[in-house]
Parts: structure tokens; C-alpha cells; sequence
């Protein structure tokens, strides 16, 4: 690399500006690109020699352009790192190389060259560590040659660009004067103008072809320019004093990359590595070598040259080459075929021109296993491709087991699009080899040959449901055509376990399968018939003895019966879960069933047992690791905390996962995160966020529908925003034709009933009363991993009569309520209770109770801060509220309100505005102290002459 920089001092100035800015907590990332040649490399070296002598901690990587390169290669290079070991989370080696670039108060530089090279994996692991930047003091530099750009960083470089702490530098030529400074300094003399000037409009200031030029004027008299015509004359004009091995060497190693090995390189000219010592040597001395990092490696000195020498060979020479080299590195490095095993995909994929397929495919699966285990799923997904492109000649059903293989690389790698299509493929290989010419819709039996149906039922299984009704639908077909290709009869009509016939699939499979039925047909709601197919994956799991089947059964049996209906199951299945996570020894499996657990406990408000509960999640998931088990564990803690009314800590809890989530992108964390701003706020007044409709959701499912809708609508109405609340509330349609999910059907009543008592609905609030009565005794808690409590049901039934004008027994509900709260220590709902109560009392006359009762709960809001309930509690405590006044036209508002007007109807009526109608209402309620119509609806009934 040239020791001086020239013509670069604007670029240079900018990029010492970022990385000023970084080491002082704006972390930056800088994509400097250019043509080849054009000087990003000498660039970016400027900058690191700069940032080390003003101690910035600086980390340097190179991209290669190698067939062999090893996952996650830039991060082993710059942070010194080895392979991940195995069962390691992604996401968890991620922020281990996150964690790696922080440094010392003086900052971080981490320089990635020729990033247009890097594998994949690498790059979504930077794409990660961007997102995540924060306030690190950190800056990266990558260099990329426009024109250049492998398939990773086409893909990634626009989610990059999106980033706000990115900026690109584009290098051009070097000017006229820069231009003639570079051409002396290669030539070592001083030359004519009249050259320089020729010399810029050969190069149009490309430092490398200037070198070349300079290069060649070194000791000559002759001033007249020899500007190549192409990148290969000047290679050629290199190579030409070279020694005829030293060329054979240099244009069969070409082949191998990059970088390369001597002892393989040696093969390929049928020489012995010591005979081609003084070839290296002679190359290194003429510049187009240079000695590598690795014992017994050399690499080109730019990509250029080893473009130019690759170019020149015929197909001929490559395909012989490629043999070559495979089989040199199989008997070299018999010990490190796994390493090599990439390497040895690419080379027989080349050689495959001759008709060697077979080598190719077993080869490139191996690498891509290899991959997997990496963690390296973009990588595995590009190698399962290579070993399909030549997997013509084999049998279907094993091209259909290829295709599965990277429909299951592709999942993890993000791509579901693409999974979905080589699972689509699969299933018509089957078909046809297993005389099934189309999907079963109606589940009729159709046994097949025993390998196209496991074929069958291993492509229902790649995928899950995910929440899309069209996605769903697709992979129940894929089930129901799995199932009826096993060919077992109706498990209804088989009159004992011991009679059940042996159908295609084996027991574990059929397991799986009918477990991955159940849980596609709830995410559709189709809920008649999960509990039969849950119960009889449940069945086969029993059977198949393998720990792993069952937890898969086990999860879609609790899933299946996550409903209330179903909680005297809840406990045993927890437990079953447990039990199947210690014998397997997987704390992934065991985390599931302390989660069940948990969820039992809240639908019983045994909120002690919870705390004890959550030190034994805790340990299952440190142990997991990852972020998604750390995800779980900090929305329990946060549910916990909100339930015992410690919403500071509930909040930075359910900050800390919701970043968490935002981060990998999972799409749970933000509903998890708003409800729980919505109860918290719902005792300490609403965020404005938690009064902003959500997005659409991005997927029909309806508990996404029903959540972004009910989710505004309660903390609008809370806030005495009906007007608001009312159109999302409504464009649900009506209650009883909603598809609850099971595992939210309490949560959905209680919030459900909630907003249609602020809007005066009766007949909804009816049947949500209607419904919430069958599970007396319970917690309004959801299932699956609860992320936020509500309190007692008696506390909503007791609401829900209230609002029906049944006074008696919304007493003795909330009074039940209360009671509930302060024994299981929920001071927030027990306020809430009280208080419901004593407007409740205050509104049919009951004056001194209600104070008595107000005056009792009042410490208690104040301490915790719950200034809605506080300001409601003083209003009850400060005095009669049958005293308080209202305004004639208030009063004519109440009287309407009495007779269950809607706000547009009370416009109508005493022609108003729907706005001016609205301003009264909430003014009413603001001066007796209520906060539903209903109590008005009380008030009036007891108060106002007729």
C-alpha cells in the first residue's frame, strides 16, 4: 500500500469529523465506496492510523473473495472470536459482538474492507449491531467497490441506508494535480506536463491504473506513456518478466481466491509445494503477492489482479482446476473436512461441467449443515441452492428432502416467503410420487407410499402459523393433505389407544404433525375440533417417547385449552412441561412450563406463589439464553410488579423488553408493551401514546384486530374520550360474533365490557356480563405468558351491574373485590374497588359510607400514585355530592344521558354540536366525580325532581 495519501485531505477531513463525533456519543457509520482502484482502502487506513495514535481502540477486517469464507468471518477478524458454541442463541452471539465493540472512554473504530465481499451472516450480524447503537461511542468505516456487490450486500445495504446514524463518502478520481503528484511518486522523477496531463485522461485519476503508469516510467528514458487498454494488459504487463512457473502458478491459484493456501495451489500445477516457494517469492517481490495472516497462505495484493489472471483462463482450465483442487484439499486436510467443506462444494459445483454432479450435492449439503450449526442460515440457505442446481439426477423424494432442508435454512434466516415456496415445491414432489395428485380439503384417507407421506407431513411442519389468514390457510391444507396421506380412520371410531392401526408416518411424526394442525387451526378460529386433534397429538406423543415430540404436543394442548374453561388442566400441564424439560435437560423446554405455571397461579391471583415462581423462570432463562427468554422473563416481572401496583418498576421492565423486542424485530413486543401501558395507566392516567390508535396491523389475525381497536378504545374512554373510543369500539362489530382467542377471551370481556359501559351500550354490557359470570372466583389475566393483570373478575361484574342499574349486586361484587385485592396484595385494585363502591353508595344515598369508604382509601391512591382514583377519592371525601351543582343546561344533558341518549342524539335533541354535547357530558362527570354514564344514569334517578 502506497505510504502517502494523496489528493484525499476533504475525505479525510470528514471522516476524522465522524469519528470525533462518535467518540463523543454519536455513533456513525460510514459507507465510503468508489470504483476499484479509486483508493478506499488507503483511505480507511489513513483513518485508522490516526484514530490508534489518538487511542481509539481500532479493529480492522477484510471481506474476501473466497468460495470458502467462514461464517461470521469479518466478526472473527476484528474482535479475534470463534465459532459459536453450540445450542448459543443468534441473537445472543449478536450482542456478544455488540457487547465486543465497547470499548474505552476514547472510543471504538471498527474498519470492514471490500464489504461487498462479506458473507451474510456477517452482515445481518452489523445490521443488528447498528440498530442496537445507541450512544456507543463507536464508528464503523466500510469500504465497497460500486459495481462489485455480492448477493449480502445487495440485500442488506438498503436496510443499512435506512438507518439514521449512516452516511456514504463516494471516492472519484484524483484531480489534475493530484493526479500528476501520484504519477511522480510511482515514477520516482520528475516527468513533463504534457505527460501528466495524458496520464489524467488515460486514468481519470484512478490512483491504481497511475501506479501501474508510474511503475512502468521507473528507470526508463522513454517518456512516452504505455497506457494499458484493459485491466488484463495490465496484469500482463506484470506478469510478462515473470518465470513461466511463476505465471503457471499465479493463474491456476487465481481459482482458489483471494487468498490461498501454497501447498493447494502447488496441486494444481502438479508441482510439490517446496518447488513453488521461489515462484512465491518471485511474486512478492513484483507486487502481486502478499504473505496472509495464516502459516503457508498468500493473497493477491488487490482483487484486480486476481480478476484479470481468473479472466484469462479458458473453461477447460477452470473445470480441470476446480477437480484439482477438491480433490487436494480432501487428501491434505483429511481432519478438517468440515472447515473445508464450503470450499469443497464450490470446487466440485465447477467441476460438476463435466458431469460430476453427485460430489457436489453431498459436499454442499455437508457446508450447509456446517452453516446451520454456525448459525450461519444465510449461508446454509445459498448452499442448499447450489447442492439443488445439481441435484437433477436424484431421486425425488431426496430433491424434495433438499428442498425442505432449505425451506427450514430460509425460516431461520428470516425468509418465509421463500420457505413457503420450496415447502410448495415439496409437497408436489410427494404428490407425484405418492399417486396423491391433490390437496384432501375434506380430510378423506388416501394412504401414499410411506416415504412421499412423511415427505408430506415434514413440509406442513417447516412452517408455523403466523398469524396471516391466507399463510394459515395455506398450511392447514398442508396438514389436513398430511394427515389424510397417513391414512389412519377417525380416532373417534377406534374404541382403545391399543386399537389404533399403524398408519404411513411413525408415532413421533404424526405427533408433530397433528400437534402443528392444532395450533394452525386456533391461530384461523377454528376451535371445534383442537381439543379432539390436541388430545390426540398428546396421544401419539405418549407413544413416540421422545421428550421433544411431547413438549411440541404438550404446547399445542395448552394452547388449545388456554381458555378459563379449561384451568383445572392448567397446573397439570405445567407440570408436564416441567417435568419433560428436566428429563430432556433442555432449560428452553422447562421455561414453557414455568410459564404455564405462572399463568396458572394469576388466573387464581396467588400472586406470592407467582414471586416464588419467578426465581425457577429466572434460572431456566439465564440458562436458555437469548434474548426471547429474556423477553419472557422481564414481561413477567413487569406483570407482577404492575399487578402489586409498583408501576415504576413495571414500567422500566416493560421498557426494558420492549427494546428488546423492538431489536429483533419480534412481533409480540409491542402488544405486549401497550397493554401493559394500559393498565398501568389506567390507575396513573394514560400516556398519549396509549391514546393514539395503533397501526394496522400488518396481518388479518383477529386477535390483531381486536387488540388495536380495544386496545385505544379503553384508555380513551378511561380519559373521558368517547367520542374517540366509540368508532373503534363499534367497527369491531357486535360482541357476540367477535373470535376470541381462548388464551384472551377474560381479558377481551372485562376490556370489552368496560368500553361499552363508558359508551351507555347495555345490551353489549349485558352479554359481557353474561359472559364473565361463568368464571367466578377468577383473574382477569391472559394466557400464554401473561403481560399484565386487571384485577378480580368480581371487580368488572360488579362495574358491569352497576351499569345495568342493578345496585345490589354490584355492591356485594365489589365489595367481594376489594376484599380479594387487599388479601392477595393488589393495592391498586383495591383502591379501584373501593372507590367504585363508594360512588356507587354516594349515588343511591348512602352518603356516610361512601365518605367513610373514600376517606379509607385514600392514603393509599396518594401513595401510589394514582391520581385519577386520588382526584375521584376527594371528590367522594370533600363533601355530599348530591350538594354539588349543575348548570341548567348540565341538567337538562343529565336527564338525556338518564334516558341512554348517545352524545349525538343529546346534539340532536337540544341542537348542539356533537362536540358542545360531548363537553357537557364530561363536564357533568367531572363535577359529581364519576366517570361512567351510568352513575350519571344513578345520580339523576335519585337526585332530580321528576
Amino acid at each position: 500500500m502506497p505510504t502517502e495519501l494523496i489528493g484525499r485531505d476533504s475525505e479525510l477531513a470528514e471522516l476524522l469529523g465522524r469519528l470525533d463525533a462518535a467518540v463523543r456519543g454519536a455513533p456513525q457509520l460510514v459507507i465510503c465506496s468508489g470504483e476499484a482502484g479509486v483508493g478506499k482502502t488507503r483511505l480507511a487506513a489513513e483513518l485508522a492510523g490516526r484514530a490508534r495514535r489518538d487511542g481509539v481502540r481500532t479493529l480492522w477486517a477484510r471481506a474476501l473473495e473466497l468460495p470458502d469464507t467462514p461464517p461470521f468471518w469479518l466478526w472473527h477478524q476484528a474482535l479475534g472470536t470463534s465459532a459459536p458454541p453450540p445450542g448459543v442463541d443468534r441473537v445472543a452471539l449478536f450482542d456478544k459482538f455488540a457487547a465486543g465493540l465497547d470499548g474505552v472512554q476514547g472510543g471504538v473504530l471498527l474498519v470492514v474492507d471490500d464489504i461487498h465481499w462479506a458473507d451474510e451472516p456477517s452482515l445481518q450480524a452489523l445490521l443488528y449491531v447498528v440498530r442496537a447503537l445507541r450512544e456507543r461511542r463507536l464508528m464503523v468505516c466500510v469500504t465497497e467497490c460500486c459495481g462489485a456487490a455480492g448477493s449480502g450486500w445487495t440485500t442488506i445495504k438498503p436496510d443499512l441506508l435506512r438507518e439514521p446514524v449512516v452516511g456514504s463518502l463516494h471516492l472519484r478520481g484524483l484531480s489534475p494535480a493530484d493526479s500528476a503528484h501520484c504519477l511522480r511518486v510511482e515514477a520516482g522523477r520528475e516527468l513533463p506536463d504534457r505527460l501528466s496531463g495524458e496520464a489524467f485522461d488515460m486514468t481519470a485519476g484512478n490512483p491504481f491504473y497511475l501506479r501501474e503508469l508510474g511503475r512502468s516510467l521507473r528507470g526508463s528514458t522513454d517518456d512516452a506513456l504505455r497506457m494499458p487498454t484493459s485491466l488484463r494488459e495490465v496484469v500482463r504487463g506484470r506478469m510478462t518478466p515473470r518465470s513461466t512457473p511463476a505465471q503457471e502458478l499465479l493463474r491456476a491459484a487465481s481459482i482458489l481466491g483471494e487468498r490461498f493456501t501454497i501447498a493447494v495451489a502447488a496441486r494444481l500445477v502438479e508441482r510439490c509445494a517446496s518447488d513453488c516457494l521461489a515462484s512465491v517469492d518471485e511474486s512478492i517481490d513484483a507486487g502481486l503477492l502478499v504473505t496472509a495472516d495464516e502459516p503457508g497462505a498468500v493473497r493477491f495484493t488487490h482483487a484486480l489482479v486476481r480478476a484479470a489472471l481468473l479472466d484469462g483462463l479458458s473453461l477447460q482450465q477452470r473445470v480441470v482446476l476446480h477437480q484439482r483442487a477438491a480433490l487436494a484439499i480432501e487428501e491434505l486436510y483429511p481432519d478438517a473436512v468440515e472447515s473445508n467443506s464450503a470450499a469443497l462444494a464450490w470446487h466440485w459445483a465447477n467441476a460438476a461441467v463435466g458431469g460430476a454432479h453427485e460430489p457436489a450435492v453431498r459436499w454442499a449439503s455437508r457446508a450447509a449443515q456446517v452453516a446451520l450449526r454456525g448459525l450461519a442460515f444465510e449461508e446454509a440457505v445459498r448452499l442448499y441452492g447450489l447442492a439443488l442446481t445439481h441435484a437433477a439426477g436424484l431421486d425425488p423424494l431426496d430433491r424434495g428432502g433438499l428442498l425442505l432442508h432449505r425451506a427450514t435454512a430460509s425460516v431461520r434466516a428470516g425468509d418465509l416467503t421463500a420457505a413457503q415456496a420450496d415447502c410448495a415445491a415439496a409437497r408436489a414432489i410427494a404428490r407425484a410420487a405418492g399417486g396423491v395428485d391433490r390437496v384432501l380439503r375434506d380430510g378423506r384417507s388416501a394412504r401414499c407410499r410411506p416415504a412421499a407421506a412423511v415427505l408430506l407431513a415434514e413440509a406442513a411442519l417447516v412452517l408455523e402459523p403466523i398469524g396471516d389468514r391466507t399463510w394459515d390457510r395455506d398450511l392447514a391444507d398442508a396438514c389436513t393433505e398430511a394427515l389424510a396421506a397417513d391414512g389412519l380412520p377417525d380416532r373417534a371410531a377406534v374404541d382403545s389407544p391399543s386399537d389404533v392401526p399403524t398408519g404411513a408416518l411413525p408415532e413421533s411424526l404424526r405427533a408433530r404433525l397433528l400437534a402443528r394442525a392444532t395450533e394452525t387451526a386456533i391461530y384461523l378460529g377454528r376451535l371445534d375440533g383442537v381439543d379432539e386433534s390436541s388430545r390426540a397429538a398428546l396421544e401419539s406423543a405418549d407413544r413416540s417417547d421422545d421428550p421433544g415430540v411431547l413438549a411440541a404436543a404438550l404446547r399445542a394442548r395448552q394452547l388449545a385449552c388456554s381458555g378459563p374453561e379449561h384451568r383445572g388442566e392448567h397446573r397439570e400441564l405445567a407440570a408436564r412441561m416441567i417435568d419433560a424439560g428436566e428429563r430432556a435437560r433442555d432449560p428452553a423446554v422447562e421455561m414453557w412450563g414455568r410459564l404455564w405455571r405462572i399463568d396458572a397461579l394469576w388466573e387464581q391471583g396467588e400472586l406470592s406463589d407467582i414471586a416464588d415462581e419467578l426465581s425457577c423462570l429466572r434460572w431456566c432463562s439465564e440458562r436458555t439464553g437469548g434474548p426471547m427468554s429474556g423477553w419472557h422473563l422481564l414481561i413477567a416481572q413487569a406483570a407482577l410488579a404492575q399487578a402489586r401496583a409498583d408501576f415504576d418498576d413495571a414500567l422500566d421492565l416493560a421498557g426494558q423488553a420492549h427494546q428488546l423486542a423492538a431489536t429483533l424485530g419480534h412481533p409480540a413486543g409491542q402488544g405486549a408493551y401497550r397493554a401493559l401501558l394500559a393498565v398501568v395507566g389506567h390507575h396513573r392516567g394514560h400516556r398519549r401514546e396509549s391514546l393514539t390508535a395503533a397501526g394496522v396491523p400488518g396481518r388479518g389475525e383477529v386477535r390483531n384486530l381486536l387488540f388495536a381497536a380495544l386496545g385505544t378504545a379503553f384508555p380513551l374512554v378511561d380519559s373521558g374520550l368517547t367520542a374517540e373510543a366509540e368508532p373503534l369500539y363499534r367497527g369491531l362489530g357486535p360482541p357476540r360474533k367477535w373470535a376470541v382467542p381462548p388464551y384472551f377471551r377474560i381479558n377481551v370481556l372485562a376490556i370489552g365490557g368496560a368500553v361499552a359501559a363508558a359508551l351507555g351500550i347495555d345490551d353489549d354490557v349485558d352479554y359481557f356480563r353474561e359472559q364473565l359470570s361463568r368464571y367466578p372466583g377468577m383473574h382477569v389475566t391472559g394466557g400464554g405468558g401473561n403481560a399484565h393483570y386487571l384485577g378480580p373478575v368480581a371487580l368488572w361484574l360488579g362495574k358491569f351491574a352497576a351499569a345495568l342499574g342493578d345496585p345490589d349486586t354490584a355492591c356485594a361484587q365489589l365489595r367481594a373485590a376489594g376484599c380479594t385485592a387487599r388479601a392477595i396484595g393488589a393495592p391498586g385494585f383495591a383502591v379501584e374497588a373501593d372507590c367504585e363502591l363508594a360512588e356507587l353508595l354516594l349515588a343511591h344515598g348512602d352518603t356516610a359510607d361512601a365518605v367513610v369508604l373514600a376517606k379509607a382509601a385514600l392514603p393509599t391512591a396518594i401513595s401510589l400514585g394514582m391520581t385519577p382514583w386520588e382526584r375521584r377519592l376527594r371528590g367522594i371525601a370533600a363533601h355530599e355530592i348530591g350538594r354539588a351543582t349543575l348548570t341548567p343546561r348540565e341538567r337538562e344533558v343529565a336527564e338525556l344521558v338518564t334516558r341512554g341518549l348517545t352524545n349525538h342524539e343529546i346534539a340532536a335533541a337540544l341542537v348542539l354540536s356533537d362536540r358542545t354535547a360531548q363537553n357537557h357530558v364530561q363536564h357533568i362527570l367531572t363535577k359529581l366525580g364519576f366517570a361512567t354514564r351510568s352513575q350519571i344514569a344513578a345520580w339523576v334517578s335519585g337526585r332530580i325532581p321528576q
